[in-house]
């Protein structure tokens, strides 16, 4: 009886500690799942403002088109911006996937 009793107190002393282990790996389940949400969050947003960038890139280009010579220096600095601002957004929305 013993063997028994020590056998039965192994078994339910690991199975206490498989428990605990695995209510811990499903908190960390869980905060991984958090953790992937929050990043979907932040790379939607960070998708939004590329292409914001990049439409305000297409109105510069517009107003360069339409704009006089005596205009164009100006708007051509303007879209200049834009295209810097616009790739840098690319750029870092890039650096998420490699």
């Amino acid at each position: 009886m013993n063997d028994t009793s020590a056998r039965e107190r192994f078994i339910a002393s690991t199975k206490e500690r498989l428990d605990q282990l695995n209510a811990e790996i499903d908190k960390l389940e869980a905060r991984a799942d958090e953790v992937r949400a929050e990043s979907r969050r932040k790379l939607d947003a960070q998708r939004e403002e590329m292409q914001q960038r990049r439409d305000e890139l297409e109105k510069k280009l517009r107003e360069v088109r339409a704009a006089s010579e005596a205009q164009f220096d100006k708007l051509k600095l303007e879209a200049e911006h834009a295209w810097k601002a616009f790739r840098n957004s690319v750029n870092y929305f890039r650096s998420h996937f490699k």
